[in-house]
């Protein structure tokens, strides 16, 4: 990968590094049968003990078309079963407890050698961070005082 353009565009090494430990935690993963995506879903669907499709993709940040052609998977695989609740609600099925039991140590394992790796300073600095532009969906740029940050209406600096 060090043969990549190093780009100054926040949005292109935000996707490059998500790609990246999205490939780290799947490699770790692998040998529990999940992706961490699924991982991610499910262990928030046991947060939850069960959800209806809203809620749970509200919970995780998805939309809820994402939502459906994940539930879809899940159901496939045999990790989650109709419950109880308004509206289509899901709960862990046995085999996605099992399957969870299997992959909470592995993805344990995963975060240690990923701290490892970045250090702890820069792993605060990605739950930091990470958890500023979150809020991206509710922030008013449009407002935001851009000759303060250097820049000219323009856009160019100052």
């Amino acid at each position: 990968m060090s043969n990549l353009y190093k780009s100054e565009c926040y949005c292109t090494n935000l996707r490059r590094s998500a790609n990246a430990i999205s490939d780290f935690y799947d490699v770790e993963l692998k040998e529990t049968g999940l992706t961490i995506s699924q991982y991610y879903l499910l262990i928030n669907l046991q947060r939850l003990e069960s959800a209806n499709i809203t809620h749970w993709a509200e919970f995780v940040g998805l939309d809820r078309s994402t939502m459906v052609r994940n539930i879809k998977v899940l159901q496939a695989r045999q990790f989650i079963e109709l419950a109880e609740g308004h509206g289509k609600t899901f709960k862990l099925s046995e085999t996605g407890e099992k399957a969870l039991e299997a992959a909470i140590p592995v993805w344990n394992i995963a975060q240690k050698k990923m701290e490892a790796f970045l250090g702890k300073d820069d792993s605060k600095a990605i739950l930091r961070i990470g958890s500023k532009l979150q809020e991206l969906k509710n922030a008013d740029l449009a407002n935001c005082e851009l000759v303060e940050a250097g820049i000219k209406e323009n856009g160019t600096e100052i």
